[in-house]
């Protein structure tokens, strides 16, 4: 269970530091849902790497629950950023 975890949030990694590409006029609503977008991406792929370490470190009395919840949390704000991307931006 908590490679399949571990294998999720290291997906999410990857999508989060992919790179944007440049984008031309947009509202200002547009800029500003990517602008959270891209915060919400970077907080993630922050939280996911704390996880990876954690997991990798083999400390087994830490069983990284606190860097899992912030992981969930940032994925939460991170799927809202897109979603207002998407209401935003199409």
């Amino acid at each position: 269970m908590r490679f399949k975890i571990l294998m999720a949030v290291l997906a999410a990694l990857f999508l989060s530091t992919s790179a944007s590409a440049q984008y031309g006029a947009e509202s200002s609503d547009c800029t500003d849902a990517r602008d959270n977008a891209e915060s919400a991406a970077s907080d993630l792929g922050g939280y996911a790497r704390r996880l990876q370490q954690c997991a990798e470190s083999e400390d087994f009395g830490d069983d990284c629950s606190t860097e899992f919840r912030r992981v969930k949390s940032a994925y939460s704000d991170y799927e809202s950023a897109v979603s207002d991307v998407s209401s935003y931006c199409n």
